[in-house]
């Protein structure tokens, strides 16, 4: 996957690459609104995502939920990413 800056759109398959899921998994996310409307714009059949705030809103979700059979693979998915991902910013 390219690098993103910060601001930047991506295409779905940028969104399920980051997060090492599937493309049905990130369209769920969207439906479900995991993904919330103002981090991606729809153009056509188009969708481009901001994966910046995508990254912070599935944290935000995942701290704020508690861990179900439903949303287990989405928290222990972000716990390794955020580890990784935490480590890069330093």
């Amino acid at each position: 996957m390219k690098d993103t800056v910060e601001g930047q759109l991506v295409p779905i398959e940028d969104v399920a690459n980051h997060f090492k899921v599937s493309l049905s998994t990130t369209r769920k996310w969207v439906r479900d609104g995991d993904i919330p409307e103002n981090l991606y714009v729809k153009i056509g059949k188009t969708y481009r995502f901001d994966l910046a705030g995508i990254s912070k809103a599935l944290l935000a979700r995942s701290s704020t939920t508690s861990t179900t059979e439903e949303d287990t693979g989405v928290t222990d998915l972000l716990g390794s990413w955020a580890e990784e991902d935490l480590d890069d910013d330093v």
